[in-house]
């Protein structure tokens, strides 16, 4: 079952995204407490919207996240985060969140988000028509702190 994402669906979220992001092949190191801060803070943005995925006795199995930018004259959506429960996966989860992310946003025509190169999440997005943007790429920078 889809539904609207929720403040009170936060903590079982950020355990899930913990414990996802977690195994390969991401292999990031994160506990639940930053992921709820992480999760709080997207969901606390303007225009921010969500949606989770749920069994039918209530369990969560995935949930997608993002917000509306302006960009010129147009809206645009981004899709800052999308976990599937890897128990649950390749069973159109995702495919179903997306879909319901597009139903709350008919009429948006540009979305965008960031995943890794060649990783099984870009060919998922690639084949829901998500392209590499052909013009913009990432740059990060690291700095030293003095804690």
């Amino acid at each position: 079952m889809i539904s609207p994402l929720t403040a009170g669906d936060l903590d079982t979220c950020a355990t899930l995204f913990a414990r996802t992001f977690s195994q390969p092949p991401w292999n990031e190191t994160w506990h639940p407490a930053d992921a709820a801060r992480r999760l709080t803070d997207m969901l606390n943005t303007p225009r921010a919207h969500g949606v989770r995925a749920t069994t039918p006795d209530g369990q969560l199995t995935g949930f997608a996240l993002g917000h509306l930018e302006r960009y010129g004259t147009d809206d645009h959506f981004f899709l800052q985060e999308m976990c599937v429960d890897p128990t649950h996966q390749r069973r159109r989860i995702g495919t179903r969140l997306l879909e319901a992310l597009a139903q709350q946003l008919p009429d948006i025509r540009h979305w965008y988000l960031l995943t890794a190169r060649d990783s099984p999440a870009a060919h998922f997005y690639q084949a829901h028509g998500f392209r590499p943007a052909g013009r913009s790429t990432v740059y990060g920078r690291v700095t030293e702190t003095t804690r």
